[in-house]
């Protein structure tokens, strides 16, 4: 049998399959954003450690002077602690990329949140930038502020400080 709707009921049902496609292109918009962000972090950390590797890998036969073999070490010491945040950021970008497939219903790591003044993501921590005039603030679910946002659900308020958000929409 044909499902056949009278022409309000047909014109609500379109306005909310509208509003739902609206809502998974913006979530997709900021993650995207997101991984853009993530992308240029890593590009900064891998020139990170390719300028200490070089600094480290100077010739020791042609120097003798101990303040160099100091500037070498410290060097060398530089480009592993690089080397690890390069490996901490590779990890953001894959959680990330499998974030695309996910939506969520409570506050989680991963969410996607509007809230009344601007969106949030849980997960990573990447600069704010903007998506329709609002803020887009992401933070790790490591984050004290964290805490006061985790499981709650749409409608719900989150004080934070001196600032309260309403809850409008989790993805």
């Amino acid at each position: 049998s044909k499902i056949t709707f009278r022409p309000w009921k047909r014109q609500i049902f379109l306005v909310n399959l509208l509003t739902i496609k609206n809502q998974i292109m913006k979530r997709d918009l900021i993650i995207e954003k997101l991984i853009a962000e993530q992308q240029k972090v890593i590009e900064s950390l891998k020139n990170s450690v390719n300028q200490y590797k070089i600094a480290s890998d100077m010739d020791e036969e042609s120097t003798h002077d101990p303040e160099d073999f100091s500037y070498q070490t410290q060097a060398k010491d530089m480009q592993l602690r690089f080397e690890k945040m390069l490996g901490e950021a590779e990890e953001n970008l894959s959680f990330l990329m499998n974030q695309k497939q996910f939506s969520h219903d409570i506050i989680e790591k991963g969410s996607v949140i509007e809230t009344d003044k601007n969106f949030l993501f849980v997960g990573i921590s990447v600069p704010v930038f903007d998506i329709d005039g609002k803020e887009v603030i992401s933070f790790s679910d490591n984050a004290p502020i964290y805490e006061g946002f985790k499981g709650k659900k749409i409608g719900d308020r989150v004080k934070i400080g001196d600032h309260s958000y309403e809850i409008q929409v989790i993805w």
